[in-house]
């Protein structure tokens, strides 16, 4: 009994010890890049869409992928200056028993009519750049997309999932840190976020977000627009740079247009990875 007793003892000053020792590592996360560094990106999009028209309800499924790379091309004290590439952009979409896939790095998807659509509006993305500035904790200050046809796209990839918002101060396993984004240039469509760091591992950090969205004019359109993101990224402890990230969400959509409203949901996850590749 009396070991039971010591090891029991042990046990829980130990536990308290490495408690002690974790609870006081802090890391200060920002971005630490430099100049000529490049990443690659796999975005994955996988979203059902629910709407409802002339009193049915319609379901659509989109699946969306796009690759870009982006590099580094100026940075200073207080920020960076990237290039990001689009090259590639796929897409298949299904409604009415039917699938349609849009694919710019397959050429024999365009002999579908519908397809070849789509590739109008993508092909002046494809192969095309935009740049963003952005400070040392995530923060994007100026965007620049003349090079684009469209920024419709490129504004949905500025939504937060492959970036993080760093605090302007150190954080231990257990902090947490809020910020304002707003994805869509031109809209008043807005990210409330909620960040909570969760692991340090080696040189990876675990973090938790938590969004709420809210809008009433996204592109041009007056809809009244509510819905919440949740998930987890993995970002580079030293560079700050996103490695991985998981973001689940639900959104409400109510549109109108000639007095007629269009009700909407759409649910899915976004999953981004990045790698370097210099």
């Amino acid at each position: 009994m009396r070991n039971f007793k010591l090891i029991w003892t042990l046990a829980g000053v130990m536990i308290l010890s490495s408690f002690a020792l974790f609870s006081q590592k802090s890391i200060d996360l920002k971005y630490n890049v430099q100049k000529g560094d490049q990443y690659n990106y796999s975005i994955n999009l996988d979203q059902d869409v629910s709407f409802q028209t002339n009193g049915q309800t319609m379901a659509l499924n989109q699946k969306m992928m796009f690759v870009t790379t982006s590099t580094i091309t100026e940075t200073n004290k207080d920020s960076l200056t990237m290039k990001t590439s689009i090259d590639r952009i796929k897409m298949t979409q299904g409604i009415y028993g039917m699938e349609i896939t849009y694919d710019s790095d397959d050429s024999t998807t365009l002999q579908n009519p519908m397809a070849a659509k789509i590739a109008e509006s993508m092909s002046g993305m494809i192969d095309k750049s935009y740049i963003q500035v952005m400070d040392s904790r995530g923060n994007i200050l100026r965007t620049d997309m003349s090079d684009l046809t469209s920024e419709d796209v490129a504004n949905n990839l500025n939504s937060g999932a492959q970036f993080g918002i760093y605090p302007d101060h150190p954080v231990k396993v257990g902090d947490s840190w809020e910020t304002d984004i707003t994805p869509l240039k031109g809209s008043d469509m807005k990210v409330h976020g909620k960040y909570t760091l969760m692991k340090i591992s080696g040189h990876e950090a675990t973090i938790r977000f938590e969004g709420t969205l809210s809008g009433n004019n996204v592109q041009d359109m007056d809809m009244k627009l509510s819905g919440t993101q949740k998930g987890q990224m993995k970002v580079n402890v030293k560079t700050g740079w996103l490695i991985e990230s998981t973001i689940d969400q639900e959104m409400k959509l109510d549109m109108e247009q000639n007095g007629q409203k269009f009700p909407a949901t759409i649910s899915g996850t976004i999953i981004t990875k990045s790698s370097k590749t210099n």
